[in-house]
This record gives structure tokens, C-alpha cells and sequence, in this order.
């Protein structure tokens, strides 16, 4: 999937949220020792909305040097895509002196080959640390990376599709426990899909069934988590292996049911961030990375885990 990019301006209204009209399944369960099938229930997840900082007009902040005016380029693995979206202008409010903030989204490891050739940008935001290596590696990032949040995988169902209530192990994902059934993952290369390899590898463990493999489950690979979601969105897909993240934002919207995987199966992947140069506007978006108003807002509004 090509590369999409969003400028925002400083003064550009949040996103509005749908009201959620689907149940949602709680956060990880944990691993077990039985070697009796999980299954998987589906409950509330948190609703909680944490209030914005809003400045009062006294305090609201002014750019004072205005030579650090300017934007700020972010490359960012898809699955921050809504995260961003809804939190960009809490940081815009606060930083006058950032103009804007240019967005790229792709798989962190293609993100990490255009920033190693060159790529313009300030920020790099990963899903994946053997990503966030190949930028070290490189010697091109200014500063070290951090860890600010982690996510793990989860069984995204299409809510209209025929297997939806089916579909309760990663074991229904197979043609043998439902027929004709079409399922995705990211390519191996993604973060999103060396996550759905390490699960289907623990499920084959545990379950004892060698059928779990990427060629025995999947009829299509999509380039980052953020084009398979869409298509498991719009019925192209029954299901799919993504982020937990992105099926908890999806199914509260009526776009997908999420069925949760047991700690014994499930992994978790971390997300990190490093700047490119030390420039103010980039110093400021690392520091907002690394808050703990940011890293509240990822666990109680897009169920991401702390780091």
C-alpha cells in the first residue's frame, strides 16, 4: 500500500467519534496452563474519555523565538493512524511554534528503508524494534529510540460475515473448521505480520495442529496492518490477524467484531520512537511521545498496552 500523507494545521478541529454501538471484549487475558481449548468471550472494553488540556486565553501558549517556526514531519507505523488523528491538535495547541504536522504512515520496515535512503523527516515512530534497528544501525537518527507503548494481536471479524459467531480460536480461521472462509494477514515483513507468525506458531504448539501456518490459513497478505483492517472493514475479508489496538477502535463503530486471544497464544510487539535531528519542533514531539498524558490516552482510549 503506498504511503498516504496528512498535513494538519494548527488549528484544525479534532476527529469526530461515532458513539459506539457494539460491545467489546476486555484487555489481554491472562496465559494458561490448561491445555483445554480457549475460548474466547466478548465483553465491554473502557469507555473512559479523558478531558483535553485546554489553556485558558491567559495561558494559552505563544510561540517566543520564531525561528523555531515551522512543521514537523512524522513517519509512523498505520497502526498509529488514529491515534494521531485524534490527539494531533491537543499537541498543536500546545506547541505554537509547530505549524503543522506532516503524517506518513506505511509498515515500519518500509517506513525504516525510505528514512536509511534518505527520506526527509523528523520523527520515526515504529511498531517493530528490528525496525527502529535498521534506522540505528544506519547511524541517521539524532537521538535514541524509547519505548512508549505496546500492543498485541487479535482476531478481527468482518460483523456481517457468515463465520462471525464461528469464529472463537485462531483454529476457526482454518478452511477445515470453516469452509470457504477468506482470511488475511500482513506480509511476514510487516510488524503486524511477524506478530501473526509467532501466534500461529504458539497456536500450533498448543493446539497441536501444524495446519496453523501463514499458507494454510491465509488467502491474502496486505502490505500493513492498516490495508488489512480496511479490508476486513469494507467484507472484502471474514477475518483477519491485526492489532488489538485497531479491532478495539474498529468494533465500537460497527466495523468489526474482536475476538480476543489467550495469553498462552497471543505476543506483544513494542512501539518506538527516535528523532532524526534536534530540532525544537522535534525535541517537542518526542517529548509529547514519551508524556504520560499521551501514554494514558493510548491504553484508555485506543487499548494499547503501557510499555
Amino acid at each position: 500500500m503506498g504511503v498516504s500523507v496528512l498535513s494538519v494545521a494548527a488549528c484544525s478541529a479534532a476527529t469526530t467519534e461515532k458513539s459506539a454501538s457494539t460491545t467489546v471484549h476486555s484487555a489481554t487475558s491472562a496465559a494458561t496452563s490448561s491445555m483445554e481449548e480457549p475460548s474466547s468471550s466478548v465483553v465491554k472494553a473502557p469507555q473512559t474519555t479523558l478531558a483535553k488540556r485546554k489553556p485558558t486565553s491567559s495561558s494559552k501558549p505563544k510561540c517566543t523565538n520564531p525561528s523555531d517556526k515551522g512543521a514537523v514531519t512524522v513517519m509512523a507505523a498505520s497502526s498509529m493512524v488514529n491515534v494521531f488523528n485524534d490527539l494531533k491538535t491537543q499537541f498543536l495547541s500546545q506547541h505554537p511554534c509547530v505549524t503543522s504536522i506532516n503524517f506518513s504512515y506505511g509498515s515500519s520496515s518500509t517506513l525504516a528503508t525510505q528514512i536509511v535512503n534518505g527520506a526527509p523527516v523528523d520523527v520515526f515512530v515504529s511498531a517493530s524494534q528490528s525496525a527502529m534497528d535498521i534506522v540505528a544501525n544506519a547511524k541517521v537518527n539524532a537521538s535514541p529510540a524509547f519505548v512508549f507503548a505496546r500492543n498485541q494481536g487479535e482476531i478481527m471479524v468482518y460483523p456481517r460475515s457468515d463465520y462471525r459467531d464461528n469464529i472463537t480460536t485462531v483454529q476457526d480461521l482454518h478452511d477445515s473448521r470453516n469452509a470457504g472462509i477468506r482470511v488475511g494477514l500482513c506480509v511476514a515483513s510487516a510488524p503486524c505480520g511477524s506478530l501473526a507468525n509467532s501466534i500461529l506458531a504458539n497456536s500450533r504448539s498448543f493446539y497441536s495442529n501444524t495446519t496453523l501456518t501463514r499458507t494454510g490459513i491465509a488467502d491474502t497478505e496486505s502490505a500493513s496492518v492498516e490495508e488489512l483492517v480496511t479490508k476486513i472493514e469494507l467484507g472484502e475479508l471474514d477475518a483477519g490477524i491485526v492489532y488489538r489496538s485497531d479491532c478495539e477502535y474498529a468494533q465500537p463503530r460497527g466495523l468489526a467484531a474482536c475476538v480476543e486471544l489467550p495469553g498462552n497464544i497471543n505476543v506483544s510487539n513494542a512501539y518506538l520512537g527516535t528523532g532524526m535531528n534536534t530540532r525544537p519542533a522535534t525535541s517537542d514531539f518526542l517529548a509529547f511521545l514519551n508524556s504520560s498524558w499521551f501514554k494514558t490516552n493510548l491504553q484508555v482510549k485506543f487499548a494499547f498496552l503501557a510499555p
